[in-house]
């Protein structure tokens, strides 16, 4: 089964998915498909088997959404941290080979109420293997400016995906220059379609897609608290 993201809007949802999920083999894909964009698969590969903690830094310049657009409803299209940001906190997974264990976020405030406070807003997750990553999705700049930028920094190397359209890695004080092809959609569905004829395990294991959705939740408890918030999977029986 191939399900567009995100893959619940909320806990209960979710909760409700793992426990159908536990009773049946059926392989399920979420479409997060930059992970499988070429330029990324080949930026990980550069990297190698590396042992040290990744910082990595993604910077959304997302543009505005009127808050009475379909995607902003909560119990429709669930906003824009469960319904977007989703996919880089995958992309986070698939560079750190890591779980995400805690989020923290914090929003801008305005008294302009056609702004949307957390539309514009910066997270911090931290991952299982010491790893950490930082997510600044924004509504308010312009949208001539491109959409996605990347950086990764891990083992005196360094990675830069400039919206998708090129790529640059670093190493030994040299750079070597990365054609991109696309954000992995046309890999995406063929991972998909591959593990289905051969029946093999879904491209993104189920546990990382839960993880994903639950991370997306606790960077919006952690904005309503102020506060750090743990990520725990375990006791959800996935």
């Amino acid at each position: 089964m191939f399900v567009e993201k995100p893959l619940a809007i909320t806990e209960e949802e979710l909760n409700n998915i793992i426990e159908v999920k536990a009773l049946t083999n059926r392989l399920l894909m979420v479409g997060f498909n930059r992970r499988f964009a070429p330029v990324c698969v080949e930026i990980k590969k550069e990297f190698g088997n590396v042992e040290e903690p990744f910082v990595i830094h993604i910077r959304v310049n997302a543009g505005f959404i009127p808050k009475d657009h379909w995607t902003q409803i909560a119990n429709i299209g669930a906003g824009r941290i469960i319904g977007e940001m989703c996919h880089f906190i995958d992309l986070m997974q698939f560079f750190t080979d890591s779980e995400p264990v805690k989020a923290y976020a914090d929003c801008i405030q305005t008294s302009n109420e056609k702004i949307k406070t957390d539309d514009n807003i910066a997270a911090v997750i931290k991952f299982k293997n010491g790893s950490v990553g930082n997510l600044t999705y924004v509504a308010n700049g312009d949208k001539s400016f491109p959409k996605e930028q990347i950086e990764i920094f891990c083992a005196g190397k360094t990675a830069v995906i400039n919206n998708f359209q090129d790529g640059v890695f670093y190493s030994n004080n040299k750079s070597k220059s990365l054609k991109s092809h696309g954000k992995g959609h046309q890999q995406e569905v063929q991972a998909f379609l591959n593990a289905l004829n051969e029946g093999n395990e879904s491209p993104i294991s189920f546990r990382s897609i839960c993880l994903t959705t639950l991370t997306t939740f606790k960077i919006i408890d952690s904005l309503k608290t102020g506060l750090p918030h743990e990520i725990r999977i375990d006791d959800r029986n996935s």
